[in-house]
């Protein structure tokens, strides 16, 4: 995700938890790359103990150095978090559900260290539901496609429609009662460093050659013509824990 997307996307995740007021809480991030979102929490001045797990040492090393004030943890899911029960008040997930194979045991774990009431906030890019604004339809869904079921050499796991698969995962384990939510992305420039340009510079390997110049070909056209439009869209599950 390009910078301005992922803030946006975690602009809106601290805006529907009000994690803006005065009131203090414990905030775990599971899955928290190079810790922006709890460093977005952070210059919230929200006052809050704030926490970050992911399973990557380079990206933790570099979430340490970017955010010092802040408690980053290396550690890889294996099904149990080194973590005490009823140790938070909420979880945050953002775009890591799908790399974990036992999801169940994953939300076991959410329920058993937040405290009671306590609540879990997931969000996911649904990446079947890119779009792109062009004259190759067939090519542009079949890039979409390829891209949605890549499962990258670091992927334990992968699903491109785990975002609208998220409400069904918690409310169905019985352990969570809330409501979805959405965040779309929308882009009216094709240039590097925006999404959708760069996705599809990942779609060059995925697709042949030859549908994907022409994709992108078209795609600069559209550009030139102020008539390009690429979306995407991330679904969000806030939950309390029952």
């Amino acid at each position: 995700m390009n910078i301005i997307g992922k803030k946006s996307l975690f602009e809106h995740i601290i805006a529907c938890l009000n994690l803006s007021s005065d009131a203090a809480c414990s905030i775990l991030d599971f899955g928290c790359g190079t810790g922006d979102f709890l460093g977005l929490v952070s210059n919230a001045g929200s006052g809050s103990q704030l926490l970050g797990i992911d399973s990557s040492g380079p990206f933790i090393t570099r979430a340490s150095e970017k955010h010092p004030n802040i408690n980053f943890v290396c550690e890889k899911f294996d099904g149990k978090l080194n973590l005490p029960d009823a140790a938070f008040d909420l979880i945050v997930t953002i775009d890591v559900i799908e790399c974990i194979s036992d999801k169940n045991a994953m939300i076991d774990e959410f329920h058993r260290i937040l405290k009671p009431g306590g609540t879990v906030l997931a969000a996911h890019w649904d990446w079947d539901t890119m779009l792109y604004n062009a004259e190759s339809k067939d090519i542009a869904r079949r890039a979409v496609a390829a891209f949605s079921d890549w499962k990258q050499p670091w992927m334990d796991n992968c699903d491109g429609q785990m975002g609208r698969k998220l409400r069904g995962l918690f409310e169905g384990s019985g352990k969570f009662r809330g409501k979805p939510d959405s965040f779309n992305l929308m882009e009216t420039s094709y240039r590097e460093g925006t999404y959708g340009f760069d996705r599809m510079q990942d779609i060059a390997r995925l697709i042949g050659k030859e549908e994907h110049e022409k994709l992108h070909r078209e795609l600069i056209e559209k550009n030139e013509k102020k008539e390009y439009f690429f979306s995407v869209t991330s679904f969000l599950y806030c939950g309390e824990k029952i």
